[in-house]
């Protein structure tokens, strides 16, 4: 066994969530749910299905539950969702949350300290 898989075996399996951030405009008023724009985790994508109804069948056949949907109607009608998934990992947590709270800033919001972990590549793993 190589030592990557020494280490990795010895580590206890943890349970861990994947999460994706969904932003689509759908075809006219969204009547045929038919996909305009597609954007997940901000990246534009072009999506291998023509609805969004069977892209969120294909995500929940990868084990992604809809966790929030939201729906913003100024201009092009654009639709919201926050999907998760339950994952089993061996690799530890990189830092304790309440640690990072907190070092956060005097008047900083949670979205702030959130962004933070982001841009030092703290959810890496997933």
């Amino acid at each position: 066994m190589e030592a990557k898989e020494v280490l990795r075996s010895a580590t206890p399996t943890r349970k861990a969530y994947q999460f994706l951030q969904i932003r689509v405009q759908l075809k006219g008023r969204g009547m045929t749910n038919e996909i305009m724009n597609l954007y997940v985790n901000g990246k534009k994508l072009k999506p291998r299905v023509n609805t969004m109804h069977e892209f969120l069948q294909y995500l929940g056949a990868q084990g992604f539950g809809v966790v929030t949907a939201e729906l913003e109607t100024e201009g092009v009608y654009t639709h919201f969702y926050t999907l998760q998934r339950e994952v089993f990992t061996h690799e530890p947590p990189v830092e304790d949350i309440f640690k990072t709270l907190d070092t956060a800033r005097e008047g900083a919001d949670f979205g702030d300290s959130v962004r933070n972990m982001l841009e030092f590549g703290l959810f890496d793993n997933f």
